[in-house]
């Protein structure tokens, strides 16, 4: 994140309940910003991957709606 290299997202969601019923989402590494990838707080010492950091994504601060593919 630090080095602004981004990869295009594909989000898929899925109804609860319903495996059948999903949709697929894209969002181009040209709509995404460094504000929307908001840190987590580093996994436990008892973690098998300790300190490991994850981000959460906010798609609101993206430059744009992702597009729906499926």
């Amino acid at each position: 994140m630090d080095a602004g290299i981004y990869f295009s997202l594909y989000v898929v969601a899925v109804t609860r309940g319903d495996p059948k019923s999903y949709a697929i989402y894209f969002l181009p590494s040209e709509l995404q910003t460094p504000n929307m990838f908001i840190p987590r707080k580093p996994l436990s010492a008892a973690a098998k991957r300790a300190g490991w950091q994850g981000y959460m994504i906010d798609l609101e601060q993206a430059l744009g709606a992702p597009v729906r593919i499926a």
